[in-house]
């Protein structure tokens, strides 16, 4: 027989390709034949590559993510699907948020009250309906981070960095899934439970898989982490810079009502200030 991907000839027994490595699909299509093709490619439920990669990330992460940059592939699930994955869920996660939990979403617990930013939904729809695009932008970014933190060791390079965050940030995801639609379902807020939970937790998680990478001390890495913070908090005020810009672009934040929101802010201060002056002559 021939392959069907290259036309090479092909004894009757063959599974694969030996030009081309494609494989030999010799079945109907089928329910059954789709569901299996899905399972293996992207869940790798034969192998149970999903459960085992999910169990390893939080007992020993070195074994993934240094066997995948060592070339081993066929113990856990790549880095590119574990991703996929996770963003899968993600959409999953805001589908529900979006449908179900608006009333979760409100920040005036960390905003003043006259902050055009409270209640404004077009600033939520915005925030989650490119919040997929933000989260791949942001491996890159924190890898960059954390190969500043540390590039006197050399011992991965900026690129391995970006699997090792990949990695990391794809299973702090999906594990991420299932306690925050249930703190939404309990009326927790959900900026809440991510200012107070999910953004120290990924600290710490990450700071774990560092640890187990580089083989250090528990006083080793807590000031690596120190130092980690120190990088990301100077680019953080920048990286808010710009999406404070995208907001306004985007007209998810109205500059203007912002605005004269600041300047009466400003004048009832002044107002307060001149009282004062006058009042103490």
């Amino acid at each position: 027989m021939n392959c069907k991907n290259c036309n090479a000839d092909l004894p009757q027994d063959a599974r694969f390709c030996l030009q081309c490595g494609g494989r030999v699909v010799d079945q109907s299509l089928t329910f059954g034949y789709l569901a299996t093709e899905a399972s293996e490619r992207f869940f790798n439920f034969e192998n149970n590559f999903l459960w085992r990669t999910f169990k390893d990330m939080f007992r020993k992460p070195e074994m993934v993510i240094d066997g995948f940059i060592d070339g081993v592939r066929k113990r856990h699930m790549n880095v590119f699907n574990y991703l996929a994955l996770a963003i899968t869920l993600s959409g999953l996660q805001i589908f529900l948020m979006q449908k179900f939990f608006t009333t979760n979403m409100d920040l005036s617990w960390m905003l003043p009250e006259d902050n055009p930013m409270n209640g404004n939904l077009g600033f939520m729809d915005v925030f989650l309906e490119y919040q997929s695009a933000l989260y791949i932008i942001f491996i890159p970014i924190y890898a960059i981070f954390a190969w500043l933190t540390f590039l006197n060791l050399k011992k991965y390079s900026y690129l391995k960095h970006v699997v090792i965050t990949t990695y990391s940030q794809a299973h702090l995801s999906i594990f991420m899934v299932i306690p925050t639609i249930v703190c939404l379902m309990l009326g927790f807020n959900f900026f809440k439970f991510v200012y107070f939970f999910s953004f120290p937790f990924m600290i710490l998680y990450s700071a774990y898989v560092y640890k187990r990478l580089y083989k250090f001390s528990v006083r080793r890495i807590i000031w690596k982490t120190i130092w980690f913070l120190i990088i990301t908090g100077g680019i953080y005020i920048i990286f808010n810079i710009i999406v404070w810009v995208i907001l306004f672009a985007t007209g998810a934040v109205d500059l203007q009502k912002m605005m004269d929101a600041q300047k009466a802010q400003q004048e009832a201060t002044s107002y307060i200030v001149s009282s004062a002056i006058n009042w103490t002559s």
